[in-house]
């Protein structure tokens, strides 16, 4: 339910905003990001998430932003003694900024991926969870965020994201995130390559 409501209030605001254009592939933006797992499902009852980071790759699209990107986090066993894992998530999305004025922006957006976890040990306990050493599925995230801009350069931002994975143990958490973004305007053959 919670999905449903969330992907309605998005296209609701899409819908009553003034979309405009833009020139496709005319800066890229690199994004150095800080991750914490603030809340989840019954996962987090047996493992402790560590702070994270990551990156991203965002470039204008005529409408909105593509973007791409890498998180990573630690997850220590509480309960399962040795499966500990490593949580990897490779993904690629869209997202769109409403400028709230020159300086300030609220960006939403939806991100597709995959979710790699790589745990400690191949391991079984009891009939009910065995954990294999590599893991993988797909997972998608939908973002919200609020940017500032520092200089025409460089901005910063905070936000929160809501991931859903479907593992053995379906995973669904919200993430609280921070990033520091530098600017730089496109060259032509980067232009040409992208359209």
């Amino acid at each position: 339910m919670i999905r449903i409501t969330i992907i309605t209030l998005i296209l609701l605001a899409a819908a009553n905003q003034n979309i405009q254009g833009q020139e496709a592939f005319s800066e890229v933006r690199f994004t150095l990001t800080g991750n914490k797992l603030m809340s989840g499902n019954t996962l987090l009852r047996s493992w402790e998430p560590s702070e994270g980071f990551g990156f991203e790759l965002s470039t204008p699209y005529h409408v909105g932003n593509l973007e791409a990107g890498y998180r990573y986090l630690r997850f220590n066993e509480i309960d399962f003694e040795n499966s500990g894992f490593h949580s990897h998530y490779l993904f690629f999305g869209w997202n769109y900024s409403y400028a709230a004025s020159d300086e300030v922006a609220l960006a939403y957006g939806v991100r597709f991926g995959k979710q790699f976890m790589l745990h400690d040990e191949d391991m079984i306990y009891g009939d009910e969870y065995r954990f294999s050493r590599e893991e993988s599925e797909f997972s998608y995230e939908l973002q919200m965020r609020l940017q500032y801009e520092i200089t025409r350069n460089v901005e910063i931002y905070i936000g929160t994201a809501y991931n859903r994975t479907i593992f053995n143990i379906p995973f669904a958490a919200f993430y609280g995130t921070a990033g520091l973004t530098f600017k730089f305007q496109s060259s032509q053959w980067f232009r040409r390559v992208m359209e």
